[in-house]
C-alpha cells in the first residue's frame, strides 16, 4: 500500500471521524488529502485511467458508509486504499467474461492502427516516447507473440541487441507510468 506521512494520516483520520458525525464539509477536505494517492493505488490495480477514476469516485460516493466502518487508531489512508482494492476486486468479480473477437492481421498492419486500438491513455502517451526500433520490438513481442530469437532473426540483429532494446523500451514505459 501507499506510505503516507503520519500528519496527513491524522488529518485523514480526523476527516473520517467528522464524516461519521455528519460533517459533510470534511468530505471535500478528505478528497483534497487523498485523491491523488487513491488514484495511484487504483491505477496500479486496474492499469486504466478512466477505471481508476471511477473506482475513486465510487469510494467517495460511498464515503459515509466507508467512514462509518473505519476503526479509529488504524491508518485511515491505508483503510481507504483497502477500500479501493476491494472495490476493484468486486468490479472484477462482477464482470461477465465475454469471448473476444479474433485479431485481424489487417488491423495490426500499421503503427497508427495499433495506437487507435490502445485503450489506456497512459500507455498510448508512453508509447509516443519510444523510437521506431523500440516500438518495433514491443510490437513483435506483444502483438505478434514472437520470441526474442525470432525477432532477432527477422530484424537481422543479435539476440543481445534485441533484449537490450526491449529492456530500454520497457524501462521508458515504467518511468512514464
Amino acid at each position: 500500500m501507499k506510505v503516507v506521512d503520519k500528519e496527513i494520516d491524522r488529518q485523514v483520520e480526523k476527516c473520517m471521524i467528522e464524516i461519521c458525525q455528519g460533517n459533510t464539509d470534511s468530505i471535500a477536505e478528505l478528497f483534497e488529502l487523498t485523491y491523488k494517492g487513491l488514484y495511484c493505488v487504483a491505477f496500479r490495480y486496474c492499469r486504466h485511467a478512466m477505471t481508476a477514476e471511477d473506482l475513486v469516485a465510487e469510494i467517495f460516493a460511498n464515503i459515509n458508509y466507508i467512514a462509518a466502518h473505519y476503526k479509529a487508531g488504524h491508518s485511515a489512508f491505508n483503510y481507504l486504499c483497502k477500500s479501493v482494492k476491494n472495490k476493484y476486486l468486486n468490479m472484477i468479480r462482477g464482470e461477465k467474461r465475454r469471448p473476444t473477437a479474433p485479431l485481424n492481421e489487417n488491423i495490426l498492419a500499421t503503427r497508427a492502427s495499433i495506437d487507435d486500438k490502445v485503450t489506456s491513455i497512459a500507455l498510448r502517451e508512453g508509447l509516443k516516447l519510444l523510437d521506431d526500433e523500440e516500438y518495433g520490438v514491443l510490437y513483435c513481442k506483444f502483438y505478434l507473440d514472437m520470441t526474442f530469437r525470432e525477432i532477432a532473426k527477422n530484424k537481422d540483429r543479435s539476440l543481445g541487441s534485441i533484449e537490450r532494446t526491449y529492456k530500454r523500451a520497457i524501462g521508458k514505459l515504467k518511468d512514464y507510468l
